[in-house]
Formats: structure tokens, C-alpha cells, sequence
């Protein structure tokens, strides 16, 4: 049975929090909905899935048991201001806005190089094919693994401590195997806001120009990149056809390897993680036809509007 206590390490600021959303906080809850996205990613049927982690039909407790503790914080230091038209600034648009801008503060965040132990225990038997893909899901999360706010577009980003380049090589495997989309840059970065700018370059000038999510006078759009509904107001106005919420298949965040941050990208299967809405644009991945070893895409002449999403 399972019982292991892992080391992390927060590699991208992590705006988590519980109850009191203006203190950071890291929660046995994020890690396990964490981890319940894994394994359904990487294939888990919901029978599985509801003997790992538990369920309401039919009513069954969890078999894991998840505890964190011995967090050892760093602070974010300074919040980048927010700029037109900068890579930057368009990943960190909603943590900056979120909740009327009370989570943009430094105790609402956890800095880089914040560490902390995570628990992961079976508390009951489960079946050998249960085991092996909660197994293949905490590899996963070990190297992958992501929790708090905008973690698909780079925020949260965590990794264990005993990460190596023969484990990076099983967990890189392990995805493409279950039908993921990987990709990676050959750039490195020293900070954070160097790789979260080229992943801003990324979604901003090339992703998003392709795959729009609509926008502030613009009809929102249900693609792999996600969608969020509008409001009724604004669709009446606009007369705009709603679309259902969805969160991104598309993860884009950097990897830590040899004290280095590397700029990576993984995409979900779709038929395991999108809505009928979502799956339609798409007859391939959308990161299959990238090749993040070229620079990013720069953006055109700037006419002085902003373009956050």
C-alpha cells in the first residue's frame, strides 16, 4: 500500500488560498482535485476514479489519505506592475483583478523556492489497476503538478524535490503514452518572470490569435484553450450565443531541471478532460503543429490597447 511524504517546491508564485482568500494557504483539498485531474487525464475510468478518491454515486469514501505540512514560505517580493500589451502582464491579468485585486499581495502568495511536505497515504485496499494509475497519476504530479490560481497558464507550478533526468524521462513517456501533447523550449531561464514572459509570448501572440476566447467586445468562443461564459447583460446587448465554461487542456508552465526553469507545454487529451462545446474546433491538439525550440512569437506594432486574457 501506498505511503510516501514528498518534498515540493513552488518554481512559479502560487496565489492559493483557503477560507480567508487574502492569505496563502496550501490545502490537503487543492492537492487531492490535483490529483483526481491527473488521473482522469492519464485515463482513469470513473469507476476507478471513484474507488481512489471517493464519490456520491455510489457513496464512497476516499482510499487516500492526504496531509500537508512543514511549509517553509518565501516571500513573492515584488508584484510586476501591469503593463499594455506585455506578455507579462497578460498571464498575470486575473490574480491581479481577482476579487477586486485582493489577492494581488504578497500574503496571498507563496514566492518561489517555497517548500512543503505532502502526505500521500492509502487508508484501504484497492484494485491492482486502481494502484497502478494512482501510481502513474502522483509520478505525474511529482513532476507536473500545479494548484492554486491560473495554474494553466504557469502560476502554481510545483515540483518534487527528488525529481532526476531519468525520472523526467518515465513521466514525459507516461504522458505522451496516455495520448498527451508535450512540448518544451531549449531556452533557459534563472527567474520566474523570464519563462512566464515566454510563455506570455506564446499564448499571446500565437495561441490566442488563432484560438480566441472572445474578448471584451468580441463573441465568445469554446476551444482547448477554455472558455468563460458571459454575463446575461452582455450577451442580450451583443446579441452573442453563451458558451459553457471550460478550463484549458492546454497547461503551459515552466520545468525546473538543473536549477534552470525551462519553458514546457502539455495538452490534455480532449476527450478526457473537454466538453462536447470545446472538442469541436479541433480535428488535432492544438500544441501538435508548435515547436517551442524557435523563439516566440512577437507581437505586432502596439496601438495602445490592452489585451488581456
Amino acid at each position: 500500500m501506498i505511503a510516501s511524504t514528498y518534498t515540493f517546491e513552488c518554481i512559479t508564485p502560487c496565489f492559493c488560498a483557503g477560507a480567508d482568500q487574502t492569505k496563502a494557504e496550501i490545502r490537503p483539498s487543492s492537492i487531492r482535485g490535483a490529483l483526481r485531474w491527473w488521473f482522469r487525464a492519464l485515463g482513469g475510468s470513473k469507476e476507478l476514479e471513484t474507488e481512489v478518491f471517493g464519490g456520491a454515486e455510489p457513496i464512497t469514501a476516499s482510499s487516500i489519505l492526504i496531509r500537508v505540512s512543514n511549509i517553509e514560505p518565501r516571500a513573492v517580493g515584488h508584484l510586476p506592475a501591469q503593463k499594455r500589451n506585455d506578455p507579462l502582464s497578460y498571464i498575470l491579468y486575473y490574480p491581479s483583478v481577482s476579487s477586486e485585486g485582493t489577492r494581488w499581495n504578497q500574503n496571498a502568495c507563496y514566492g518561489t523556492e517555497t517548500k512543503f511536505k505532502v502526505l500521500i497515504k492509502q487508508s484501504r485496499k484497492i484494485c491492482d489497476e486502481a494502484k497502478q494509475k494512482l501510481n502513474d497519476t502522483i509520478l505525474a504530479f511529482r513532476h507536473f503538478g500545479s494548484i492554486g490560481m491560473h495554474v494553466t497558464r504557469g502560476l502554481g507550478a510545483i515540483q518534487c524535490s527528488s525529481v532526476d533526468k531519468q525520472s523526467w524521462e518515465n513521466a514525459i513517456q507516461l504522458i505522451k503514452s496516455a495520448g498527451f501533447t508535450y512540448q518544451q523550449s531549449d531556452k533557459t531561464h534563472r527567474i520566474w518572470n523570464e519563462a512566464l514572459t515566454e510563455a506570455g509570448q506564446w499564448l499571446m501572440n500565437g495561441l490566442r490569435k488563432e484560438f480566441g476566447a472572445g474578448g471584451v467586445k468580441k463573441q465568445p468562443t469554446a476551444t482547448a484553450l477554455g472558455s468563460t461564459p458571459k454575463s446575461d447583460s452582455e450577451l442580450r446587448k451583443n446579441r452573442w450565443t453563451q458558451v459553457p465554461r471550460q478550463t484549458s487542456a492546454v497547461y503551459l508552465r515552466p520545468i525546473k531541471q538543473n536549477g534552470d526553469l525551462i519553458f514546457a507545454a502539455f495538452e490534455a487529451p480532449h476527450d478526457k478532460v473537454l466538453g462536447s462545446a470545446s472538442k469541436q474546433p479541433h480535428a488535432h491538439p492544438i500544441l501538435q503543429s508548435r515547436d517551442f525550440t524557435k523563439a516566440a512569437p512577437q507581437a505586432p506594432q502596439q496601438d495602445g490597447r490592452s489585451r488581456f486574457r
